[in-house]
């Protein structure tokens, strides 16, 4: 199952950008902010939007602290947003410099259950949600030598 959970979640942090083509948004520019242009599309507010969008855009330039406050900021404002449920647990896994510690991972899959709870979901936004808790949920429950080394 871990290969299997891997590759979900990759298609999840990763194909955002091709399956959401419907708009496209300048990169939101914070204080001389260079992020590119992200066009992703989901069924929360359209007010909270290109926030979702800026969120994705951090995560995808891996300054995941930013984020990660970016996504809790569009669940604030917009609760039933599934999606930045979605962009908070992704933001809490830093695979490239630290190794997943049990407290993000068990965070993490409080969030995706809070985006899978929501009853305004599109069918696409069902699938992140499912990559990722296929790839949380493998992790969550693991001790800290299974998380040393994958």
């Amino acid at each position: 199952m871990r290969p299997l959970a891997w590759l979900l979640f990759l298609a999840s942090i990763g194909g955002g950008h091709v399956l959401a083509q419907e708009h496209r948004h300048g990169g939101a520019s914070h204080e001389g902010e260079q992020l590119g242009i992200v066009s992703f599309s989901t069924s929360c507010a359209p007010v909270v939007q290109k926030d979702f969008e800026r969120g994705v855009a951090l995560l995808h330039s891996f300054w995941y602290e930013e984020a990660e406050k970016q996504f809790v900021a569009v669940t604030k404002a917009s609760p039933g947003c599934a999606m930045a449920h979605w962009g908070v647990a992704m933001s809490l896994y830093h695979q490239l410099w630290e190794q997943v510690g049990k407290a993000d991972l068990d965070r993490g899959w409080a969030e995706i259950q809070q985006g899978q709870a929501s009853p305004n979901t599109t069918s696409r936004e069902k699938g992140y949600l499912a990559a990722a808790a296929a790839f949380l949920g493998e992790f969550s429950f693991a001790t800290s030598a299974d998380l040393c080394c994958f």
